[in-house]
């Protein structure tokens, strides 16, 4: 291992000492102790910034403590502070104090949903009109392919992160919050605002489905887990909220 790998690796293990060419200078191990702190320092603060209401969830000091566990396992892969903490959702998963909290994990994954659809590319233009022909045209709909807008994220979770979330920003009374309640929700920025759109199980199926095949194989595929599906409810959602990008007709390749 070259020495710039084992100063990494010391910075992000406290257990790990200085490379041995390093300590051997008189200073280096305070300076890189201090070095050390203000590194986990701007981590822990970046990852709080990135996911405050998990953080309100569990008060400051579980929040900085499960933070310094995951810095030591999870090194930064971009020079950019705003993009760190994205495998922090599946670090949630898997460690055992947080089972306390076992909608946490879903949390960190609707944060950073959030503030995907916050920083995507802005919404295309759609011409509603000659994608309302193809959608009444019974021999185009089957084969018509939808594009959501790039801002589109959605998540579906066994606990009620959405109603937890709105709670968090005073949109609803957490006391009338049941977390234990299965939610489904797509994110998307029309404007400059993200909307928090609830789905249920079968819209969320259906528009998952969406962006992996034609119109017709995700309706087959969404009837076959939810057997009195209707489409035209959650077709109307996207439509109404701008949420297809693009269309492409049978035969077109997207």
């Amino acid at each position: 291992m070259n020495m710039q790998q084992t100063f990494i690796d010391a910075l992000f293990d406290p257990e790990q000492a200085l490379p041995d060419r390093l300590a051997s200078h008189d200073g280096n191990q305070a300076r890189f102790a201090v070095y050390r702190n203000n590194v986990r320092a701007s981590l822990t603060q970046a990852l709080a910034d990135t996911f405050p209401v998990c953080l309100q969830l569990v008060g400051e000091d579980f929040f900085r403590a499960m933070a310094g566990v995951y810095i030591g396992q999870a090194a930064p892969t971009s020079p950019l502070l705003t993009d760190y903490g994205h495998s922090l959702p599946a670090f949630i998963d898997a460690f055992p104090p947080a089972a306390a909290v076992p909608y946490l994990a879903d949390m960190a994954r609707l944060e950073l949903a959030w503030l995907a659809a916050l920083h995507a590319a802005d919404p295309s233009r759609l011409d509603t009109g000659a994608l309302a022909a193809l959608l009444a045209d019974p021999q185009q709909v089957a084969g018509l392919r939808l594009q959501l807008q790039p801002s589109a994220r959605q998540l579906s979770s066994p606990h009620a992160v959405v109603s937890l979330w709105r709670a968090h920003q005073g949109q609803l009374d957490i006391a009338e919050v049941d977390p234990s309640r299965a939610e489904q929700v797509l994110l998307l920025r029309p404007d400059l605002q993200v909307l928090l759109l609830p789905l249920d199980a079968a819209g969320a199926v259906f528009i998952e489905q969406l962006s992996q095949q034609p119109l017709g194989a995700a309706l087959e595929h969404t009837l076959s887990r939810h057997p009195h599906f209707a489409p035209e409810q959650t077709l109307a959602l996207l439509l109404r909220h701008q949420a297809i990008a693009r269309f492409y007709p049978a035969g077109d390749n997207a």
